[in-house]
């Protein structure tokens, strides 16, 4: 470990996101224990790049309080994000989609270690690099652990372990899609189950980001019609249930329901009396790019459906 100081770091955005951020209150008491008790314990550092205390360097580096860093040594970036997922996973807080997903992360990334070094790292505890030495974790930190060690390790089936590498895979493809909603997903705000992610990856951006929005603001939606009708009561004249517009959360959905019907009639009759081989390409393209915005549409209907 380091002497204390205000040290310049980088920052890795693909080691950052492997660890849950802090909510508002949590960020909030940190500082406040920095500021009163300094930073106590040391920032984790691969090279000159942070891999454990990205909260604690912004507070320090903002505020100019010095800090520790202590010096891991990794072989390349794959011991790294293994390490990094075997160190948040000691975490109590995290949600338990975060818990998936690291566990799966560290079983995909582990399978990838295997193939490019199937006999395994040494196991040396120290190493010296620019002349300093700096801690080389334990091998069982980041090697390569079968799908039945992990399950042994985090109580889960050999099954389950590979369910999550599963989840992982689909959740870095979403990230490509839709990065937004990711955080909201590990993070349990937004509830969503694998079959229907696996869906999402499939579709255009704009359909994941319309069912982004209508997942993200459920919620939102009830809290609003909360505080509506506690704002009515709060008038000084007195409403009586008579005087408020009944409120049906189906309305929209029974109108929807009236429409269906006419699409698909007006479908059917066009199938029936058209003759295709007589309509011009142009019509054709364009109808094909109307029916698949359609499909789109349905879909992101379906998912939304599904989900709630």
């Amino acid at each position: 470990m380091t002497e204390k100081q205000i040290y310049n770091l980088k920052t890795d955005e693909n080691f950052k996101q492997l660890i849950p951020p802090l909510t508002s209150i949590e960020q909030k008491q940190l500082e406040e224990n920095i500021v009163k008790d300094g930073c106590r314990e040391p920032l984790c550092v691969w090279g000159n790049t942070i891999i454990d205390g990205h909260n604690r360097y912004e507070i320090c580096t903002r505020l100019k309080i010095p800090f520790a860093i202590q010096k891991l040594c990794f072989n390349n970036r794959e011991e790294v994000i293994v390490w990094i997922c075997a160190n948040q996973l000691g975490r109590r807080n995290i949600s338990e989609e975060t818990r998936r997903y690291l566990i799966g992360k560290r079983y995909e990334t582990g399978k990838m270690l295997h193939i490019r070094n199937p006999l395994g790292n040494n196991q040396h505890t120290e190493k010296e690099v620019y002349g300093k030495i700096c801690r080389k974790p334990q091998i069982q930190e980041y090697q390569c652990l079968t799908a039945k060690d992990l399950g042994n390790e985090y109580r889960v089936a050999e099954r389950t372990i590979r369910q999550y590498g599963n989840f992982v895979r689909t959740i870095d493809a979403l990230v490509e899609k839709e990065p937004e909603l990711v955080p909201e997903i590990l993070g349990g705000k937004v509830k969503i189950s694998y079959n229907n992610i696996s869906k999402l990856t499939e579709q255009p951006s704009e359909i994941v980001k319309n069912v982004k929005n209508q997942l993200s603001n459920e919620h939102e939606n009830f809290v609003s019609y909360s505080k509506v009708r506690k704002t009515i009561s709060g008038k000084k004249k007195k409403v009586t249930v008579k005087d408020m517009p009944a409120y049906d959360p189906d309305a929209e959905i029974s109108s929807l329901m009236l429409t269906i019907p006419s699409w698909i009639s007006s479908i059917n009759r066009v199938l029936s009396t058209a003759d295709f081989n007589k309509v011009s390409e142009n019509a054709k393209t364009k109808l094909q790019n109307e029916l698949k915005n359609l499909e789109y549409t349905v879909e992101a209907m379906l998912l939304a459906v599904e989900e709630k």
